[in-house]
């Protein structure tokens, strides 16, 4: 993680030595030297939360807390299974009240 925010800092830096070198206004020289230091400021960003999902990742494997892969399936199936168990009964019942209402309104009919 070291090497990658050096890294992102060296170019960044040359970016700021390159926009420099050149004969344009200064303005641009500031507004390129902007970009080069908010791109180099997105990176570091970047690197920080690369380096905070790692450090998790890391905290669960230590403690044994991470969910393996079987786990998650597992609980995706229950889920899956609870849904389609709903999505019956609920079919299920709404089948029952327009039996009913057909029922009622043959009798009303007669």
């Amino acid at each position: 993680m070291k090497k990658f925010v050096a890294t992102t800092a060296l170019l960044a830096s040359i970016g700021l030595l390159a926009a420099c070198q050149s004969e344009p206004e200064p303005e641009d020289h500031m507004e390129s030297a902007a970009e080069s230091m908010s791109d180099a400021a997105e990176n570091v960003g970047d690197a920080a939360s690369d380096a905070a999902d790692a450090t998790e990742e890391a905290v669960r494997e230590a403690t044994g807390n991470e969910r393996t892969t079987g786990e998650r399936i597992e609980d995706g199936v229950e889920s899956a299974g609870e849904a389609m168990g709903d999505a019956y009964d609920s079919s299920a019942e709404y089948v029952e009240e327009k039996a009913e209402d057909a029922r009622e309104a043959m009798s009303d009919d007669q």
